[in-house]
């Protein structure tokens, strides 16, 4: 299973452009939208607006799976968004503390720690503050599935990030339970200033694939992996994960 992961877009129509190169360059079996895609500031003359988000990854998304993880940036904007989305009939998977099964492949996505979560979060189930109450509750829903893929929008430790900007508790996670892999985003120059942008946590391989969305995008960043699973379901990531861009 190949998938493509991707970070804070912002609305930047440069980055939603290159994005859609990248798919069909690739050619994914899944894509992973980990925060931010939506930008709650004011409007700039290089963004979309949230329909013709909506309507591009709609589009990128045909003959494969999207799945979607809340950032900070995804508040008043995101109900427009959704409502677009849902008019195009392409499925979406939109989580916030919980799993989907795509493949054998249980991709979890944890909560945003930041920002107004009211208006992604209706219609979904709110995650208690502390991820053992949920977390544990979905790994033991999803089996050894759930030891692949981890999507958050705050990078899990200072390596690949400032401390406000981190999440610890999410290291507390990986280090209990050490998934194959753990893709974040968010802090836009701490792997700029330090050039680390991949870390391990135990067996577990962290990467924060942020934009360098300021002042202006350049290169879009995204990453690309593969997993295959053993007999029982077990998944294994192949060759690590390659960041471009």
């Amino acid at each position: 299973m190949k998938i493509l992961t991707v970070s804070d877009l912002h609305l930047r129509t440069p980055l939603y452009q290159e994005l859609a190169t990248a798919v069909a360059l690739h050619k994914p079996d899944v894509i992973c939208v980990i925060g931010d895609w939506l930008d709650w500031g004011d409007m700039r003359s290089d963004m979309l607006d949230p329909i013709q988000a909506a309507l591009k990854l709609a589009e990128m998304a045909k003959g494969r799976e999207i799945v979607f993880v809340r950032g900070n940036h995804e508040a008043d904007r995101f109900p427009l968004f959704e409502f677009t989305w849902r008019t195009t009939g392409q499925v979406g998977h939109f989580l916030h503390g919980s799993a989907i099964n795509i493949g054998g492949l249980s991709i979890i996505g944890f909560p945003c720690q930041m920002g107004d979560a009211d208006c992604y979060a209706k219609g979904r189930p709110l995650p208690s503050d502390h991820y053992e109450t949920w977390l544990i509750r979905l790994m033991r829903e999803t089996g050894v599935a759930s030891r692949g893929l981890w999507l958050a929008h705050e990078p899990p430790c200072l390596a690949l990030s400032e401390g406000w900007l981190s999440c610890p508790e999410w290291e507390d996670a990986i280090w209990q339970f050490q998934p194959a892999a753990f893709v974040s985003g968010h802090d836009h120059t701490t792997p700029l200033k330090t050039g680390v942008w991949q870390h391990r946590i135990g067996r577990t391989i962290c990467v924060n694939a942020g934009q360098r969305v300021w002042p202006h995008p350049r290169r879009l960043l995204y990453c690309t992996m593969r997993f295959r699973f053993d007999g029982d379901g077990t998944p294994h990531l192949l060759g690590g994960i390659e960041r471009h861009g």
